[in-house]
């Protein structure tokens, strides 16, 4: 394949389905596949780069109790005396802020007469952060992946 280089626009954005993964100690994790804004490059054999990656959530979900990054309430209704609390300010200031993920692709076929490619990928991306009351986990996903290539 040799090592010209390759380069996939920022404008490439995929679907992106929400999903979760069962860690080894039984806990669920939701992470939103994506490779939205990738801005990927490298040679014909490998490449990769960042891009981001969207709230989980978006900013006008709102939780149980009624609290939201655009919309709802401040605080929790049943807790108005605490509701400065520092405790508890994680779970009361939502964020729907975008975080950064990276991703690399290898080239494992290419088909030249039909401009077919395929290979393998390795993604590492942030979960979900509840809108900010979690730290994220690295989420890190592997799979194959085909494209075809037009002029």
């Amino acid at each position: 394949m040799g090592n010209s280089s390759a380069r996939l626009p920022p404008s490439l954005t995929l679907p992106c389905p929400l999903s979760s993964t069962l860690c080894c100690v039984g806990e669920r994790v939701p992470f939103l596949f994506t490779v939205k804004n990738l801005d990927a490059k490298g040679t014909v054999d490998a490449f990769g780069g960042d891009f981001l990656v969207p709230s989980y959530r978006g900013s006008s979900f709102l939780d149980p109790k009624g609290r939201g990054a655009s919309t709802g309430y401040d605080a929790a209704v049943a807790l108005p005396a605490r509701s400065d609390d520092e405790e508890l300010a994680k779970e009361n200031i939502k964020s729907a802020a975008s975080s950064k993920g990276s991703a690399v692709f290898s080239v494992a076929k290419v088909d030249p007469a039909t401009g077919e490619i395929a290979g393998v990928f390795e993604s590492i991306q942030p979960s979900d952060t509840d809108l900010g009351a979690k730290a994220p986990k690295d989420v890190k996903i592997t799979g194959l992946w085909y494209a075809q290539l037009r002029n």
